[in-house]
């Protein structure tokens, strides 16, 4: 009897951790490709460039030994009533060149909206070091999105994790 009540109680466990919706499976797809609102032009009293640092790659234990890490860029609008415009958003190499721009129109972000951009692990035409410049506005200089870089990995049972800001190196306020 207490075999059978073992097995009943491992099927139920295994039962319930299996995942009924299938759909998550589906592979995900980039927040910057659907979804958006584009347009082509707009005219703002508030423009701002900002720099984001991330890192592919850390050392581990020397010089020589490498851990890859998955890198997302989040970019969030904290205004709950000015949306935020996002000109350009270029990714740049160690050395300084542009290996990828992202945006062909203007993508706004409405108030309190959100956008993520994943790099993957073993991405390494971007380098150890790479970084993001985003060029943003808004009608309100009062505006202060939040730009990051969130870095995570494991090393054997440790988990990595880093995150950078984004730091303003241009604004600029038009009357």
């Amino acid at each position: 009897m207490k075999k059978i009540t073992v097995y009943l109680g491992l099927i139920i466990i295994l039962y319930s951790c299996a995942n009924p919706n299938r759909e998550l499976k589906k592979e995900r797809v980039n927040i910057l490709e659907v979804n958006q609102m584009y347009m082509e032009r707009i005219d703002l009293s508030f423009r701002d460039t900002t720099y984001i640092p991330i890192y592919s790659e850390i050392y581990v234990q020397d010089e020589v030994r490498k851990l890859g890490l998955t890198s997302t860029i989040s970019i969030r609008n904290t205004s709950i009533k000015d949306t935020i415009f996002l000109e350009d958003i270029n990714h740049y190499n160690a050395q300084g060149k542009l290996i990828h721009k992202y945006l062909d129109n203007i993508l706004f972000l409405t108030p309190m909206q959100s956008i993520q951009y994943i790099i993957k692990k073993r991405d390494v035409e971007k380098g150890m070091e790479s970084s993001f410049i985003v060029i943003w506005g808004a009608n309100s200089s009062e505006v202060k999105p939040i730009f990051q870089g969130i870095m995570i990995s494991a090393y054997g049972r440790h988990g990595v994790s880093i995150l950078t800001e984004g730091v303003s190196i241009s604004s600029t306020t038009f009357k």
